[in-house]
């Protein structure tokens, strides 16, 4: 799964770059969508499939207060940037607001607290798929504390929390599975180039009700199960096009969240030094891939995550120390 997780976070990347051109640019807006139908259900499945054993963990409350001060961290980090550099359109300055890809933080904390619970459901991933589908119908904006999302994207988490890695393994040993697996991908992404298939992109970010995706009828729950069985089918496909064989990208996949942590401010960062302008005159789509990848391999090397580890891994144990001195000296 270490591999899996290093070509996941190449298309986080990838997906987040080129999200500016899409309205602009047919092939950007056909790889945009043919990697968010994939890489958040799949990212959140490697995540719950990680997360098995975490219910009989005595320390799972260090696990949950560590996710938190990741959360603390980071969103103070880009909400300071924010203000004093990006000026993003529109951000609300706020904890209960994640910034941009830190949902995933907040969402990881809730998915865990969820599986203390769900754990004890007879059938728990039909109940998450059925609330996941309810959600939609919230009367609020579902980006507050990632709401929309933690459901909508729970039963792939679940899904990886009971997967016992054999049936995929087995299947992608044939070259006839890997080869449909490729057509499906590919399948997909040209009928997203065609305009032959149309999908809105707020449904495959899950942070939008039912209300703000305009789709008011009754049966907008429908429309979410559609989407959760194209996701399925197309992470499935993704998964049997990866292998288990270790090499470089292994390690690389060991340092995953310091791409994820890091490369928001990165792309900031290159947008400001005009990477979108410099693009435009030299096949931009070409550019921004090539661009993307290169920024993933630079964010995954062992230097940055010695330099970085205290901050994307703080300790509870410490922070709870400086606390109970702080505490006992007034």
């Amino acid at each position: 799964m270490l591999n899996t997780r290093f070509v996941l976070i190449v298309t986080v990347v990838l997906g987040n770059l080129l999200m500016p051109v899409i309205p602009h640019d047919s092939g950007a807006n056909a790889v945009v969508l043919t990697i968010f139908t994939f890489h958040m259900p799949v990212f959140v499945f490697v995540t719950g499939y990680f997360s098995r054993g975490f219910t009989e963990d005595p320390h799972y409350l260090q696990v949950l207060m560590r996710i938190f001060l990741q959360y603390v961290v980071f969103q103070t980090i880009y909400s300071t940037l924010d203000f004093f550099c990006f000026h993003t359109e529109g951000y609300i300055y706020s904890f209960w607001a994640p910034y941009w890809m830190l949902w995933f933080l907040l969402s990881h904390l809730f998915w865990k607290l969820l599986l203390l619970g769900f754990v004890k459901l007879k059938h728990p991933i039909v109940a998450a798929i059925l609330l996941g589908a309810l959600i939609g119908y919230l009367p609020f904006d579902g980006f507050w504390l990632s709401a929309g999302r933690t459901f909508i994207f729970f039963p792939f988490f679940l899904a990886g929390y009971y997967y016992n890695g054999a049936g995929l393994r087995k299947a992608a040993r044939h070259v006839s599975v890997k080869l449909m697996a490729a057509a499906v991908l590919a399948l997909l992404l040209a009928l997203f180039y065609n305009g032959i298939f149309r999908l809105q992109l707020g449904w495959l970010l899950g942070s939008r009700t039912y209300t703000e995706l305009n789709m008011l009828e009754w049966y907008a729950v429908l429309f979410r199960l559609a989407v959760y069985a194209l996701a399925a089918v197309v992470s499935l496909a993704f998964l049997l096009l990866q292998t288990d064989k270790k090499s470089i990208v292994t390690e690389w996949g060991e340092r995953t969240v310091y791409v994820f942590l890091m490369h928001g401010a990165a792309l900031k960062l290159l947008t400001a030094a005009g990477v979108y302008r410099g693009a435009a005159h030299f096949g931009h789509l070409w550019l921004l891939l090539g661009t993307g990848l290169i920024l993933t391999l630079l964010l995954s090397h062992r230097r940055v995550a010695e330099w970085t580890r205290p901050f994307i891994h703080p300790d509870p144990e410490l922070l709870l120390g400086k606390m109970k001195k702080l505490l006992s000296h007034h």
